[in-house]
């Protein structure tokens, strides 16, 4: 018996280490298990929350949207002692392709209808710095009464409306625009600085140009919900007085002055069948207006059919050239 167990005793402790190895295995095997399925719980939530982050997001800009509405229908802008908040509506709907479209733009002229604004226009300059860009055609900054005068019969104005163009732009916007404070002799030759052109705006004008040069869509939108009454997409010549007239300030001459011009030359321009169209305003914003126009006095003075302000030019080919 005792030698029996002696042999049992002897047969255990051989295939104890065997045993405790395997359960060693056992256990390793185990834990790789459980991180795999732990990484595979991680990657579930991880997908799990990046499901929930999206439709959270979808949800709210749904809500923001909803919001919107909801204080839009909620908003009086009628008031009935006041016929002229009757007669001169403010533009609805905007927040569905504009957003907060009493926000400014910096570089881009974004309407209802071209949220984006236009294609290809510079990422560095304001949109009011693009407005006149056609005229600091040698791209130094700088804008002289010759810059102005010749940018004028480009686009197939008169030698004497070229000249007045010169006195009213330059004679008016060169002082606020220069470096020095003293009058005329800071710049004696009314050199207009596109880097400070804001401190250029002047009054009595439709405010879709912020005090900083930025675009606001919501301005520009006003502008047809309270004049272009019968929803042509476009001003008549009888709907630009009543905006000169909707927008003068009182005892701002300048700015009369100033705001009769630029409306009086964008008609004058563009006008196709006696009508601006909105599209057409739009452009003259970030500028882009002035080189398709250019290109249609080339075409016509070499006889080439055209239709007036047709917006199939291409805008960058002419700027190369």
């Amino acid at each position: 018996m005792s030698q029996n167990n002696n042999e049992n005793i002897g047969n255990n402790l051989q295939h104890g280490p065997d045993i405790s190895a395997r359960g060693d295995q056992f256990i390793v095997q185990e834990n790789k298990k459980n991180k795999k399925n732990e990484r595979h719980q991680d990657n579930k939530n991880q997908d799990h929350n990046k499901n929930e982050q999206t439709d959270r997001s979808i949800f709210h800009k749904k809500d923001e949207q909803n919001s919107h509405k909801i204080q839009e229908k909620d908003i009086i802008t009628e008031a009935k002692d006041s016929p002229i908040t009757k007669e001169r509506k403010v533009p609805k709907d905007l927040c569905e392709t504009l957003g907060n479209a009493g926000e400014p733009r910096a570089i881009i002229a974004a309407t209802k209808e071209k949220p984006n604004g236009t294609p290809g226009r510079s990422t560095s300059k304001s949109v009011l710095q693009q407005h006149v860009e056609f005229w600091d055609a040698d791209h130094k900054g700088v804008i002289s009464p010759l810059d102005t005068w010749r940018g004028f019969r480009k686009l197939g104005f008169s030698l004497v409306y070229s000249a007045i163009a010169v006195g009213v732009i330059n004679g008016g916007l060169s002082y606020p625009t220069q470096k020095s404070w003293i009058p005329i002799l800071g710049n004696p030759f009314f050199k207009i600085y596109v880097g400070t052109l804001y401190k250029a705006k002047h009054g009595s004008d439709s405010e879709t140009f912020d005090t900083e040069g930025r675009f606001v869509p919501e301005k520009f939108e006003e502008v047809f919900s309270k004049y272009d009454r019968d929803n042509k997409g476009g001003l008549s010549f009888n709907d630009i007085v009543q905006i000169i007239r909707g927008n003068a300030n009182a005892f701002d001459p300048y700015g009369w002055i100033a705001a009769s011009f630029e409306w009086g030359t964008l008609y004058f321009l563009c006008e196709k069948d006696g009508i601006v169209s909105k599209e057409d305003l739009r452009s003259c914003f970030d500028g882009t207006l002035f080189y398709r126009m250019e290109q249609t006095e080339e075409r016509r003075k070499k006889g080439v059919p055209i239709i007036k302000s047709s917006v199939n030019i291409n805008i960058n080919s002419a700027k190369e050239e």
